[in-house]
């Protein structure tokens, strides 16, 4: 994955165990998403199972 380059001047200026520590909760926060969507596609396959064809 391919990030954006920004100029230098639009960075903040933040520690490095900072920026991890952001990296480390967006990708947190994807898997949630994730999970949650995951979940939400099995409780309705449940609900409604697929009729034959």
């Amino acid at each position: 994955m391919k990030s954006k380059s920004r100029h230098p001047a639009d960075k903040p200026d933040i520690s490095p165990a900072a920026d991890a520590a952001i990296i480390r909760l967006a990708r947190l926060l994807g898997r949630q998403m994730a999970r949650e969507l995951h979940e939400e596609h099995i409780a309705k396959e449940t609900q409604a199972p697929e009729e034959p064809h």
